[in-house]
């Protein structure tokens, strides 16, 4: 890619528009959506395990003006004792009673997600969209500028200058020729043109500062990767590469502190929301499948 003038733009990423046309969308939904179903599950069992330690009995109230009084309802053998002197018994039992009602709610709206996800209508509809995206290429439309929205392309066509300074580690060129500075990122981007998704690399993050006089570590950094992502908004993703080490690994987190504690503005009046700030270690590139989860948390920033 040349880039002799330093100035590039995100559209220039997009080599090949045919990957956008055999994204499934909703089958990335669904991805996400089961990611939290899973999260649920997990935490539904850990609930489960604390509940089974739990005294097996209802907590029941009583109130008469200033006068409270607990009574302990022995479910197996039918009998209310009071306990209003036993504060520890009572505590355990209001847990008890929270984590009950608690599973159910989770349980049920488990169910309710993986009814979505697995509706066939969703299913039939993933096919028609394919087939409208494919209609739309076949055109020789872009259709990078069909799914976003009037800010993003803006902003995927506004010039932008990379990270200027060394230049020379910049020696690493993903399949579209963009130079980068490590194996991992060229790793990402290629995965980012490979499904014809536009994104910047190495550029410039304006920090705003906070109210009541609050300031960030710093007022900018570089951040590895911006990309439009579904929500209508801009995902600025930082990859990790030398965690391990303590400097780095410090300087990772003030990064992460400040995108999160401060505002941040890709787009026109409309702050980069925490979510949309992902990032990723080098574990996650080893792996097909968490290669894709990320990928997945990049265009579509759900916070799961």
């Amino acid at each position: 890619m040349d880039d002799s003038k330093n100035v590039w733009t995100a559209r220039k990423s997009v080599i090949n528009c045919s990957g956008l046309a055999q994204l499934n969308f909703l089958k990335m939904l669904s991805g996400s959506i089961r990611e939290l179903v899973v999260a649920e599950q997990t935490q539904i069992d850990l609930m489960k395990q604390e509940l089974a330690l739990l005294r097996e009995a209802s907590l029941n109230l009583h109130c008469s003006g200033e006068n409270r009084n607990f009574y302990s309802y022995d479910r197996s053998r039918g009998k209310a004792v009071g306990i209003t002197g036993d504060l520890d018994l009572v505590y355990e039992l209001a847990r008890r009673a929270f984590l009950e009602n608690r599973i159910r709610a989770m349980e049920d709206n488990a169910r309710r997600l993986l009814k979505v996800v697995e509706c066939s209508e969703g299913l039939v509809h993933e096919r028609m969209l394919q087939k409208r995206l494919g209609r739309f290429q076949q055109a020789g439309l872009d259709l990078s500028r069909i799914l976003f929205t009037k800010e993003q392309n803006e902003w995927i066509d506004a010039p932008y200058s990379p990270n200027p300074y060394y230049p020379e580690n910049r020696q690493y060129p993903t399949d579209g020729g963009m130079l980068m500075r490590s194996k991992s990122e060229t790793t990402i981007g290629n995965s980012l043109e490979a499904i014809g998704w536009p994104y910047r690399y190495d550029d410039l993050v304006m920090i705003r500062g906070g109210h009541g006089g609050e300031m960030p570590h710093r007022s900018s950094y570089y951040s590895d990767f911006k990309v439009p992502n579904v929500i209508g908004g801009i995902t600025v993703h930082e990859h990790f590469g030398a965690f391990q080490i303590d400097q780095y690994s410090d300087n990772a987190l003030v990064r992460l502190n400040d995108y999160r504690n401060f505002r941040v503005y890709e787009l026109p009046n409309q702050a980069v929301r925490p979510e949309e700030f992902t990032w990723s270690l080098e574990a996650d590139l080893r792996e097909k499948s968490l290669m894709r989860q990320m990928i997945r948390r990049m265009l579509l920033p759900c916070g799961v």
